[in-house]
């Protein structure tokens, strides 16, 4: 899931703010490491590595943080600083990053930051840019991409595991035209939802490949990894009950969204906890209500286990029922709408490379293309998108590239299998024992 969020001026202590050096894989810093800059345009700043606070104040209040020079108009406290495009993973990949063995967790970290670098530099390529001129005389221009920093964090504020990353983007641009200025907001709302997807497939496919995961996929394109138990995603949800409570008590329950509810109920994260208590109190927590968080260890090779194979393709009926519940079939579509399309149906998850590819063949089958207006992108009629997902959908499969050769991705697999058959077994004998000490004769 992908949220989006303007920062204005003065609002960017949160993610520098009260945060120790350190390596969130150290259980002796702070619960949250620093973050790191990111982005295809950070280079023309001399930014890279760490994120230095006072620096990075610098940026989001528009200067350039070596001479000083300002790069864009200021309006005051009103001013847009930067957006925060917070990457969240789907709970079940939060709990196995937290609590699953350490080769495990290792792969989905990194499996985590693959698809949140993915998706941030789809938003580079095509959300960020600049305009020039006004009125009729408007130009809007590509820019060398986005300037941000990169704050990997690994609980929510009520201090359950939650795997996420915002990526601070700050309102900078610098066009092809080698001038600095704000960048066009417009088209980063625009691309976010396409941004998201992309997100969620290449998510899935990291963790399909690495892992040998299996997934469920709802009809939103949201999903879980297969054999993490659902009673332990909600035990470790407490915002989601917080939020739920709220709207009970002040909506009666009344369905639809409750934006203010979020707000609301969100505590202020206690950042003076260690990574390591936390994760003790963690695993009392899950053991207190029954789960053996051995058992996370058992995704591993799901996928083989079910007949499912990394980079399977689209689902053709869950793209013509996509296109059904979308809306009117005169009812028009861009090219970052396809985007999100074909990567929220890809079930066993994809790469931009193989997402794009599938969105060309479907370009190329609708044909003709309806211009909106002068500069405007071309769309497409969503009724022709649906003929062609009905007729040919077999043929719109999303064929992703291995990022490894492939004979080292199989000898990656099976090295992590191995490993994980061997916590199970040692874990069973730990059962055995505890049983045979509850005379459970096991």
């Amino acid at each position: 899931m992908l949220k989006l969020h303007v920062v204005h001026v003065g609002h960017h202590g949160y993610y520098v703010e009260g945060r120790q050096l350190g390596h969130a894989d150290d259980f002796d810093v702070d619960i949250e490491s620093p973050g790191v800059w990111t982005g295809p345009g950070a280079p023309s700043l001399g930014l890279g590595g760490v994120v230095d606070p006072e620096t990075f104040g610098r940026v989001m209040e528009g200067f350039d943080p070596d001479s000083g020079r300002r790069l864009r108009l200021g309006r005051g406290t009103a001013s847009v600083a930067g957006f925060d495009l917070t990457f969240c993973a789907p709970k079940s990949v939060s709990l196995l990053e937290a609590l699953a063995p350490k080769e495990v967790a290792t792969e989905v970290g990194a499996g985590h930051d693959a698809a949140v670098a993915e998706a941030s530099a789809y938003l580079s390529r095509t959300a960020v840019g600049v305009r020039r001129g006004s009125g009729r005389s408007l130009q809007l221009l590509p820019s060398t991409g986005m300037v941000a920093g990169d704050f990997r964090h690994l609980t929510s504020r009520a201090l359950d595991p939650h795997l996420h990353t915002h990526v601070v983007a700050a309102n900078l641009a610098q066009g092809v035209d080698g001038t600095w200025s704000a960048a066009d907001g417009r088209r980063v709302f625009a691309h976010a939802p396409a941004a998201g997807s992309i997100y969620q497939a290449r998510l899935r496919f990291e963790l399909s490949d690495r892992l040998g995961a299996a997934w469920e996929v709802r009809p939103s394109g949201l999903g879980d990894v297969v054999g993490v138990d659902g009673g332990l995603r909600r035990l470790f949800s407490q915002r989601s009950t917080d939020i739920e409570e709220f709207v009970a008590v002040r909506h009666g329950g009344a369905s639809g969204r409750h934006p203010g509810a979020f707000y609301a109920t969100r505590p202020d994260k206690d950042l003076t906890r260690s990574l390591e208590s936390l994760v003790s109190s963690w695993k009392g927590r899950a053991a207190d209500f029954g789960f053996d968080i051995g058992d996370l260890a058992q995704v591993v090779g799901r996928g083989a286990q079910l007949g499912r194979e990394v980079g399977g393709g689209a689902d053709p009926q869950r793209m013509v029922d996509r296109l059904e519940g979308a809306g009117r079939p005169e009812g028009s579509m861009a090219r970052r709408d396809l985007v999100a399309l074909v990567a929220s149906v890809s079930l066993r998850g994809a790469t931009v490379a193989g997402i794009d590819s599938t969105v060309d063949r479907i370009v190329t089958s609708v044909g003709a293309k309806a211009e909106t207006g002068k500069g405007h992108e071309p769309r497409w009629r969503r009724g022709d998108v649906l003929s062609v997902a009905r007729e040919r959908g077999s043929e719109l499969t999303v064929r992703s590239e291995r990022e490894v050769a492939p004979s080292a991705a199989a000898g990656r697999r099976a090295g992590r299998e191995r490993e994980t058959a061997r916590h199970l077994a040692r874990t069973g004998e730990r059962r055995r024992e505890r049983g045979r000490d509850h005379g459970l004769g096991l």
